[in-house]
């Protein structure tokens, strides 16, 4: 793959709608997977980013988006496992199997570069934690992505201000999504640099995003000076215990 520092980044590109979607390992997979299915057959997003995706060799000897990607169409693809699983649940439900989980990204253009790039582990949260750049090539532009699963406690503000450094020093402006474990993110302004190069989709409409607490904590934010969010969705369908998030973006003019 390509370095993601090089080469310029034009972000004249046609309308696109991505997805976020945190799947839940393989959790109640047998109930849900038709429903994730049916979803993104509807929905026809052209790229989706996923997160707590496993390889269960008890489900499958490929991660778990491979197989959502061969039923519903997904050429282009990347997994990046971040840590390995001990004592994964198994399909009899024992706690047996040796499972790698990551972050995936799929898409219906071609992923022209791609990278994991792991944040500094931090002493109060016991499991690393690493951020999927991707860059999409769509009709000769190029669109550069983040897909993020932050800390499950407030070491997620961390995980987030050492990201916005990143991307400053790279001078990259990519469209940062998935779940960011924080909520009501619009409204903490105070709290990091995002808002002030992004635009988040909790800004342009109320979701619950994680039905458990009726709150949310994924987000897609993109860079307002390239793009601009046309449509935010988060359907109601049993799809994991996140629900998947959705946005149309359009280039700025």
């Amino acid at each position: 793959m390509e370095d993601l520092t090089r080469g310029l980044f034009c972000y004249n590109a046609p309308m696109l709608k991505i997805m976020s979607l945190n799947l839940w390992r393989y959790y109640e997979w047998d109930d849900r997977v038709d429903n994730i299915i049916a979803l993104i057959n509807k929905e026809s997003p052209d790229c989706i980013a996923f997160q707590e995706v496993l390889t269960n060799h008890a489900f499958s000897d490929f991660p778990a988006t491979d197989f959502i990607a061969d039923k519903c169409g997904y050429k282009y693809r990347a997994f990046a496992p971040t840590l390995a699983r001990h004592k994964t649940r198994d399909r009899d439900g024992n706690h047996t199997q040796l499972a790698s989980e990551g972050q995936a990204f799929l898409s219906k253009y071609p992923i022209v570069a791609s990278e994991s790039y792991f944040l500094t582990y931090h002493p109060e949260y016991p499991e690393e934690k690493a951020v999927l750049f991707c860059t999409v090539e769509v009709d000769g532009k190029r669109i550069e992505t983040c897909n993020v699963h932050f800390a499950n406690s407030d070491v997620a503000f961390s995980n987030l201000d050492q990201l916005l450094e990143l991307v400053e020093k790279r001078q990259m402006q990519p469209i940062i999504l998935g779940d960011f474990n924080i909520y009501k993110l619009a409204e903490r302004k105070e709290k990091h640099q995002l808002h002030q190069n992004h635009r988040l989709s909790s800004e342009i409409t109320d979701y619950v995003s994680y039905p458990d607490d009726k709150d949310s904590l994924d987000y897609i934010a993109v860079p307002s000076s390239k793009f601009k969010l046309v449509d935010v969705t988060c359907p109601d369908t049993h799809v994991s215990d996140h629900r998947a998030l959705i946005a149309t973006i359009d280039a700025v003019a």
